[in-house]
């Protein structure tokens, strides 16, 4: 827990907030001005709800869409299409609190609390042992529940780290996925502005080539200059502080991923109020004055990748 601002993650330091703007040539000053500038042009959009609550996500989206005010205009209105049209992976019904309690009991899928010197954040993902029951739609909920809570209310960070340890991974949980790759692909691409600095596979199973092949059909192609696959742990060090590690992956963080994924729980249960009134804004499509590009029809088309940069 960070003793400075009461929450589970330590955010980055004014210098390096100075940093992250510099890097896509903006001010906190500018930074403020713009989001007004996006919600002057949210309330003109009448197919839009109500976003004048929510300047702390609209300057998040900025930041990801690196000070674009068109592409963060393009990615607002995708967030609240889909929110319209896949509402099976948002959670709406006050009694899904036990989504992430049910996920934990088996998964670990967290933000790590410090933030990396450059201003990313580190997130682990891995199964807790070879038994458990894994629901797609669950873990996809949970998945765009925890990063909106970091964009909208708790977090600022440059870019993501991802760290998948698939010790546990079997094949028949990617085949599993796959009747709803199409979707998850359109969500996490489209619903957030999410910039993907690496990606670290653990303990790869002999099916690694397989997944790996999804990926690159679902990422760019610097995908395959930024996906890493180590064979043990120690080589997360060269990447990655080992202050910011857990302790069982080779780090000095004293704690354990799965105690991390215990306190991550208990940080998404406290904001699940604001998660349940937020889930409700999204797009009213018979007040669109333009035609979205993203509907079910053409999912399959061609939509923007998740970006690496």
């Amino acid at each position: 827990m960070d003793s400075k601002n009461g929450q589970y993650l330590t955010l980055p330091t004014t210098k390096q907030v100075a940093e992250i703007y510099a890097e896509i040539n903006t001010t906190e000053d500018k930074i403020d001005k713009d989001v007004e500038l996006l919600l002057e042009w949210v309330r003109k959009q009448p197919h839009m709800p109500n976003l004048d609550d929510e300047k702390k996500k609209v300057k998040s989206f900025l930041i990801g869409c690196k000070n674009s005010l068109e592409r963060t205009k393009e990615m607002l209105d995708n967030h609240y299409t889909l929110r319209a049209l896949f509402t099976k992976y948002f959670i709406e019904n006050d009694l899904e609190n036990s989504a992430i309690i049910k996920l934990s009991k088996y998964r670990v899928i967290t933000p790590l609390p410090m933030i990396t010197k450059e201003g990313n954040r580190v997130i682990i993902d891995h199964f807790k042992s070879e038994i458990y029951d894994c629901d797609i739609v669950v873990t996809m909920k949970v998945l765009l529940m925890s990063i909106d809570i970091r964009m909208s209310k708790l977090d600022i960070f440059k870019k993501d780290i991802y760290i998948l340890d698939m010790k546990y991974h079997r094949l028949s949980l990617l085949l599993e996925c796959l009747p709803h790759m199409n979707e998850m692909s359109l969500c996490l691409n489209n619903a957030f502005p999410l910039r993907t600095h690496e990606f670290h596979i653990l303990n790869a199973p002999n099916f690694i080539g397989k997944y790996i092949n999804i990926l690159r059909t679902k990422f760019n192609k610097i995908i395959s200059q930024r996906l890493y696959i180590h064979e043990n742990i120690d080589k997360l060090k060269d990447y990655i502080d080992p202050e910011i590690l857990p302790i069982n992956y080779g780090g000095t963080f004293p704690k354990t991923s799965e105690e991390l994924m215990d306190e991550w729980k208990n940080e998404v249960l406290k904001n699940f109020d604001w998660v349940l009134r937020h889930n409700k804004l999204k797009v009213n499509e018979s007040k669109r004055l333009k035609k979205s590009n993203i509907t079910l029809e053409n999912m399959d088309g061609s939509f923007r990748k998740l970006e690496i940069d």
